[in-house]
């Protein structure tokens, strides 16, 4: 995979930085990812289920 520089704050998570290049992704992911994350509709373990399987399926090492 190609190295992407980081841009942003370097208090941001890495792939936050790597998103900053889009700004419009970036806000559209932010918006969505705080709908997902911070609802209580989905239970916690279940959203750690499925970040765990997203990093898998990607070749994360989380």
């Amino acid at each position: 995979m190609p190295y992407v520089s980081l841009t942003g704050s370097p208090d941001l998570p890495n792939a936050q930085r790597v998103r900053s290049h889009c700004p419009e992704l970036l806000d559209g992911l932010n918006a969505f990812y705080e709908r997902i994350w911070l609802s209580d509709r989905v239970d916690a373990s279940l959203k750690e289920l499925v970040r765990v399987r997203c990093a898998t399926v990607n070749g994360c090492h989380y």
